[in-house]
């Protein structure tokens, strides 16, 4: 009887921690979401798009040549789930269908830190935890990002949370060890077992324990590691021998890790600006969780290894993007939470910090009735763009564009700008009481206010001024998919070849020796030919604003 009543008791928790946890992960999906359909601009996006339709096209799943003769730089995982969520939408890759994968499994990755959260701490640090991760805007950014990186980070935050498990002797979680690991090696190759493993080591070197971590290597998981990894990766040297060996173990990682001439040189303290700034505002309180985080439990420290692993390891490796940080933003939203909830429980003043936060959401708060006041001004044609209009186009900003989605969704700018202002102003208020839980849950508020605003109206505006889809629609009505095209560029024009829809080969040379045909060039390129004779010019595209990209052009030689 005593049984069946505690019991009883204990459904009401489970159902409000499931719920909790679904509420969380819907957040992010909507959150993620806001920006899936703007156009693809990134030569990176649409170079997944490309190797996902050339499965579709040919049933090629193994490793396809995208644009009929390049070999994919990374492994398939990410271009599968492309595939499959293209098939279930109709069959053609779109830029939801590219982006859609990224955003579940953002989704996921929330779970993932909730549910480890609730694991390790208890309901408030999975809920608070989930929420930072939730709101922190690179993890969202990249959520809407149609590459691999959240798949990896997906691969990678089950891969740790596993470890953490198998430490503590639970069943089975070798065994999901292993399969996320092989998940992380199909996402982006050995970069990603690499990364578990070196966060391994270091926890293994801190702790001054390594027995433990070696004991987790076991016949029967490093077998099943070996089975799903190392089968795709027998298959792809069958498939394409040493191309595939050059393209994605020499080139894609060799030379990411031991450096080339290809990539410019940055600093090892370049990720410092995108990790605060990308983290914000949650990475203002980081050295406090930090310090607390090293005098906590295992799984704790182990999150603190973990986030410092990634940033020491990506900071040496030579070659450097805003988006590796990607996998350390869960162990950071652990090592957040896990203090929040601390805080919340203790109600006492618990950093110097505060007042630089409370300056911070009251300039937040500003900013958010300025950018209701601006975006009222503008769509009642009270500010003339005729001003910043050269300014702007000296920083490739196209300023009408962004009048244009002023005026277009006003309404909605203004309530978002105002939601943001009230929440800010509810954190500052909290913060000032020192009411931790409210203070929280306001600047989440506020932040997720943020990321709507720009994602879904500044983020597409951004993509349409940079976009070459327009011209590429175009030159796509004006030919048949018979009639000869190529392209003249020093680099391939990767987005034009996506929103064409066709194999588009590269050609060079100059305009005596080139074949009969048409062909898509730069304009500053078009100009210096000098129009020869034989030769006519057919379309020509709108400016891009990009510093990357040239203008194009569609010619013909007759």
């Amino acid at each position: 009887m005593r049984f069946g009543r505690l019991a009883a008791a204990a459904r009401p928790v489970r159902r409000a921690l499931v719920l909790r946890g679904a509420a969380l992960v819907a957040l992010t999906v909507a959150l993620g979401a806001r920006a899936i359909d703007s156009d693809v601009y990134e030569g990176g996006e649409a170079r997944e798009a490309l190797v996902a339709r050339e499965m579709l096209d040919t049933g090629d799943w193994i490793l396809p040549l995208w644009n009929g003769s390049v070999v994919p730089s990374k492994p398939p995982l990410f271009h599968w789930l492309v595939s499959g969520a293209s098939r279930l939408a109709g069959g053609q890759v779109t830029e939801r269908t590219l982006r859609a994968p990224s955003v579940v499994l953002a989704g996921a990755v929330v779970l993932l830190v909730f549910l480890a959260g609730l694991a390790w701490g208890g309901a408030d640090v999975g809920t608070f935890a989930a929420l930072v991760l939730a709101t922190t805007p690179q993890f969202l950014t990249e959520a809407s990002d149609g590459r691999v990186d959240m798949t990896l980070t997906a691969a990678l935050t089950g891969a740790q949370v596993a470890l953490v498990q198998a430490l503590g002797a639970r069943r089975g979680a070798r065994l999901v060890l292993a399969v996320c690991l092989a998940l992380a090696m199909l996402a982006k190759g050995p970069v990603g077992p690499g990364v578990v493993g070196l966060t391994a080591l270091a926890f293994a070197a801190c702790e001054r324990r390594l027995r433990p971590i070696l004991g987790l290597v076991r016949p029967l998981p490093v077998l099943l590691f070996v089975a799903l990894a190392g089968g795709w990766y027998g298959l792809a040297y069958a498939h394409r021998g040493m191309d595939f060996v050059a393209k994605q173990i020499l080139s894609e990682n060799g030379e990411a890790l031991l450096g080339s001439s290809r990539f410019p040189y940055r600093s090892p303290l370049y990720y410092v600006g995108p990790l605060v700034l990308g983290g914000l505002p949650w990475t203002l309180v980081v050295p406090w969780a930090a310090a607390r985080a090293w005098r906590g439990e295992l799984p704790r420290r182990y999150a603190l290894v973990w986030a410092a692993t990634v940033w020491i390891f990506f900071s040496l490796a030579p070659l450097k993007r805003a988006a590796y940080l990607l996998p350390l933003r869960p162990a950071l939203a652990l090592v957040v939470g896990w203090w929040l909830a601390e805080v919340t429980r203790e109600e006492q003043p618990a950093t110097r910090l505060v007042g630089a936060a409370r300056t911070l959401v009251v300039a937040v708060a500003a900013g958010g009735v300025l950018a209701a006041v601006t975006a009222l001004a503008v769509g009642h044609g009270l500010v003339s763009a005729a001003g910043s209009r050269d300014v702007a186009l000296r920083h490739e900003i196209d300023a009408e564009a962004y009048r244009r989605a002023l005026t277009a969704q006003q309404a909605e700018i203004v309530g978002l700008a105002l939601a943001t202002a009230v929440a800010a102003g509810l954190a500052a208020r909290a913060l000032a009481r020192e009411r931790w839980r409210h203070a929280t849950l306001a600047t989440a508020g506020a932040t997720a206010c943020v990321a709507i605003l720009v994602l879904e109206v500044f983020v597409p505006a951004r993509a349409a001024q940079k976009s070459v889809r327009p011209f590429a629609l175009a030159v796509r009505e004006r030919l048949g998919p018979t009639e000869p095209l190529s392209l003249l560029a020093v680099d391939e024009e990767i987005p034009f070849i996506f929103y064409v829809g066709r194999h588009v080969p590269l050609a060079s040379g100059r305009p005596g020796e080139l074949a009969a045909g048409y062909y898509v060039l730069d304009q500053q390129r078009w100009r210096a030919w000098g129009r020869p004779f034989g030769w006519e010019e057919v379309l020509r595209s709108a400016h891009v604003f990009s510093r990357h990209r040239r203008d194009l052009v569609l010619v013909r030689r007759r």
